[in-house]
């Protein structure tokens, strides 16, 4: 009998999209769906002096593709935001002989992942595993989530490898400190309740002929956008003013975790350099106001950027 506490996510970076390697890193998701496989069973039919419509059966354009939730830890989720951005830059930062930043830049080809997913008897290795989204939530007393959506070329069986997991601790929504976390223009906030993030490079598996897997992946147009909730008070009342008037702004996210190096933390820096409000509303209740934001970003000719996230830790590089 399996036991569903034993189901284990491992991962690891290909060389070539779709060449298959042994997963050597552990990701802890939460319980959901995962990746699945759909055959697109199809059917022959026809008017043949028979009574049955289907006559034969036989497999369409197979799709491999899914989705985990995990605890943002600092660490190997890097592999991930290069799969999902396609480039990443790492540099020791000054002062440090350990502590390394690495800023990940949008890049039209995508680094590719082997995700083997062990679900009680069934092992199977998606090689060529792309992300075509990441989504970040926080809410006030909870950890930081990361949602990510994923499509894979191939799908073939495998031994199971030995989970190997991360040993330091999740952010959660104590480090994105007040005051110097959440940062709309050139003003911080210390009364948001929570927020969502989601990027997409909407990307897509192409399928020919001759193949029921795909035969190559490419992308979209990339897209930003998220929500937020603000206790209302006077300085949290400007921002529906922004609204009224369009005002495009830059929106930064941090979050700081524990401390490395020598005068260093874990953190997670994200800025879209240009947003605008497309939502903004303040319900009339009888609960604490609040004032609900939904913003969605803007590419950004002064940057040439959409978004740039900075991932800070003990990593060298993730090539």
């Amino acid at each position: 009998m399996s036991a569903g506490v034993l189901n284990q996510i491992m991962f690891g970076p290909e060389s070539t999209w779709g060449e298959a390697v042994i997963p050597t890193r552990g990701l802890e998701v939460q319980p959901g769906d995962g990746i699945q496989t759909d055959i697109d069973l199809q059917f022959v039919s026809g008017i043949a002096a028979k009574l049955a419509k289907n006559h034969a059966s036989y497999k369409g354009k197979q799709k491999h593709e899914g989705e985990y939730e995990f605890d943002f830890i600092p660490v190997n989720v890097g592999y991930l935001l290069k799969s999902v951005f396609g480039s990443v830059s790492s540099v020791l930062k000054g002062g440090e002989s350990t502590v390394y930043e690495h800023t990940f830049s949008e890049q039209e080809s995508k680094p590719s992942l082997t995700i083997e997913q062990a679900v009680g008897d069934i092992v199977r290795r998606y090689a060529g595993a792309i992300l075509t989204n990441i989504k970040l939530a926080c809410t006030a007393g909870e950890t930081l989530k990361a949602t990510v959506g994923i499509k894979a070329k191939s799908n073939a069986s495998a031994s199971k490898t030995t989970f190997s997991g991360e040993t330091i601790r999740p952010f959660n929504f104590n480090d994105c400190i007040q005051a110097s976390g959440f940062k709309i223009g050139s003003a911080y906030y210390s009364q948001v309740e929570n927020f969502e993030l989601e990027y997409k490079n909407n990307g897509e598996m192409f399928h020919a002929l001759g193949s029921n897997d795909p035969t190559f992946f490419y992308v979209k147009g990339s897209e930003v956008a998220g929500k937020f909730e603000l206790y209302l008070d006077a300085t949290t009342a400007a921002r529906y003013a922004d609204y009224l008037s369009k005002v495009e702004q830059a929106l930064q996210i941090i979050f700081t975790g524990d401390a490395i190096g020598t005068n260093s933390n874990y953190k997670l820096d994200i800025t879209i350099p240009k947003t605008v409000f497309k939502v903004a509303n303040f319900p009339v209740a009888e609960y604490y106001n609040l004032l609900s934001v939904e913003f969605e970003g803007i590419y950004d000719a002064a940057t040439s950027k959409l978004i740039l996230p900075i991932l800070t830790n003990l990593t060298e590089n993730y090539n």
